[in-house]
């Protein structure tokens, strides 16, 4: 008996895996969003969510200077942004309210805005990303010197 001739299910030449494979992809939430999640109409929301985390990851060092723990969280945070953004965008098309018997309520899509943006708050705040202090230029004495010689000078 002859065996049977089996189709190749493997990848391009050079490539690991079959295509659309994200094992080697080394922002696996963009292209997890552009090639799967997102789609045609939505893709426009996969760079804000890119720009989202790589502003997250700047915050803690870079790519270099974040633990896998905080990066997972940024991703977490990240994806939370992105679902956020995208609900947002479909209650402009569809509306935040809707009318049910003689009274209102909000539609289901956007009732779930609150623990999207839950699941955000908690995973930025695990992170340990918060808004930093700045030294302001010029300091308060220079302020105060300043306006101690402009009154005496007039």
């Amino acid at each position: 008996m002859a065996e049977p001739v089996r189709k190749s299910r493997g990848g391009q030449k050079g490539r690991s895996g079959p295509p659309g494979n994200l094992n080697a992809a080394r922002h696996g939430l963009t292209a997890w969003l552009r090639r799967r999640a997102l789609p045609l109409n939505k893709q426009h929301v996969a760079r804000f969510v890119q720009d989202y985390r790589a502003g997250l990851l700047e915050c803690k060092g870079g790519e270099d200077g974040a633990t896998e723990v905080e990066k997972a969280l940024i991703e977490n945070a990240a994806r939370a942004f992105g679902a956020c953004l995208l609900i947002l965008e479909e209650a402009k098309v569809r509306g935040m309210v809707r009318k049910v018997d003689s009274t209102w309520d909000l539609s289901p899509g956007f009732a779930r805005l609150v623990g999207f943006l839950n699941a955000e708050r908690m995973a930025l705040a695990t992170v340990g990303v918060e808004r930093r202090s700045r030294d302001v230029t010029p300091s308060l004495q220079d302020l105060l010197a300043e306006a101690a010689e402009d009154g005496d000078g007039g």
